[in-house]
């Protein structure tokens, strides 16, 4: 996905969080973004189903209710990152960085977590997670 294109949905996403006119739901259905920094960004409720984020830094990313269905965040580091109430159902995690993250009520359903990286503190509360 082109930068450009990238940083008008980030913005029309921050505009919608807060109510205000031209706002939009972060849509990346389906998106290439593979390898991209995305550290600190705000992307609650963002639509990232089919995503391909492998190799992403989400190092702190406020991922809390956002739609990751089926998307692909191999060997991404998610350290810090919020997935509270996250859907990451069927996603592939293999090799990716959960230190400190957090996993309130986050589903995992059939996600494969082979070879991820989880620190105690965010395994408890993975373990606590949305039973389906």
């Amino acid at each position: 996905m082109a930068s450009t294109k990238l940083k008008e949905i980030l913005r029309r996403h921050r505009r919608w969080l807060k109510n205000q006119a031209e706002g939009a739901r972060a849509d990346l259905i389906g998106a290439d973004l593979r390898g991209i920094n995305l550290r600190n960004a705000d992307l609650r409720d963002a639509d990232l189903r089919e995503a391909d984020l492998s190799g992403a830094d989400l190092n702190k990313a406020n991922l809390s209710g956002a739609n990751l269905t089926s998307a692909s965040l191999h060997n991404a580091n998610l350290q810090g990152a919020d997935l509270t109430r996250a859907d990451l159902s069927h996603a592939d995690l293999r090799g990716a960085k959960f230190i400190s993250a957090v996993f309130k009520n986050t589903d995992l359903w059939r996600a494969n977590l082979m070879g991820a990286t989880i620190s105690p503190k965010a395994l408890h509360s993975a373990l606590n997670c949305k039973p389906r």
